[in-house]
């Protein structure tokens, strides 16, 4: 929570501009290269897109991702959707990535090793049951952890009716412990925003397809993609304002901006939001 607030308070010039009617390119791009995926779990958020030949043109990826470049994008995190290894072509990816220079993550099931998994700054494993964890995602960790060089590696683990009080004894960089959503599982109902949050100019999120969203939080609902093309082409305008005012039951996704404690980020002038 901490690291999301400082992330937040470090953006406060971005958010000046938000304040003012503007929006500014966004820092970080989300990129889901598969909608594919090797695993069915209770909860999934994704689960009802997932398709057999959901991947991303490694072409479509190089445009967007050099203009994204071109006009200030910092970083990237391949994300899902389905599960981000399963594309044929993340090797080539996360290369492009490191040669521009950009900042990369990965948030992964942990089922795949790759060698070029490496070549992020950070790598994610989720896991569902913390409870019973598959030998192959346990040794996969156990290969990061050994081959690694400079990536991080880290571990979220979901807290649930199964498994209401998370253990991990292997070793990780860092543990993440969040809640189950959208499941009979579930230890919390899922909170429904009506509103969308005041950051959503600062989040950009592409599908495997190609189609910009304005938010990882909401590309699986109706009537919210921007468009396809360059995102310096369509970012801020007409079609991107249309699709945040069709954002419809904010937060079902389990955004984490609405776990920020607000009453901590005054003094950065946040009160707007």
């Amino acid at each position: 929570m901490v690291e999301l607030e400082l992330k937040i308070a470090y953006r406060h010039k971005e958010i000046e501009i938000i304040k003012s009617g503007g929006f500014p390119f966004p820092r970080s791009l989300t990129v889901y290269p598969s909608e594919v995926c090797n695993l069915s779990c209770d909860g999934c958020n994704s689960e009802g897109i997932h398709r057999k030949d959901g991947f991303m043109d490694f072409e479509v990826f190089k445009k967007i991702i050099k203009d994204f470049n071109i006009y200030g994008g910092q970083a990237v995190a391949f994300e899902g959707g389905g599960e981000p290894m399963l594309n044929p072509k993340i090797d080539k990816m996360l290369g492009l990535c490191k040669y521009l220079g950009l900042k990369t993550g990965i948030i992964t099931n942990g089922t795949i090793y790759r060698p070029e998994m490496l070549l992020a700054d950070w790598v994610r494993v989720s896991i569902h049951n913390p409870n019973l964890i598959p030998e192959i995602i346990t040794d996969n960790l156990e290969r990061l952890m050994k081959t690694r060089i400079n990536t991080k590696i880290g571990v979220k683990l979901l807290r649930s009716k199964i498994c209401p009080e998370p253990k991990f004894y292997f070793e990780a960089d860092y543990i993440q412990i969040k809640d189950l959503r959208n499941c009979p599982d579930s230890l919390k109902d899922n909170p429904k925003h009506i509103s969308p949050c005041g950051l959503t100019p600062l989040r950009a999120v592409v599908d495997y397809d190609g189609t910009f969203y304005p938010c990882p939080y909401f590309y699986a609902q109706e009537n919210t993609a921007i468009g396809r093309g360059l995102l310096s082409e369509i970012w801020g305008q007409e079609a991107h304002k249309k699709a945040i005012k069709n954002i419809k039951n904010c937060n079902e996704y389990d955004c984490p901006f609405l776990e920020i404690d607000w009453d901590k980020l005054k003094k950065a002038d946040l009160e707007f939001i």
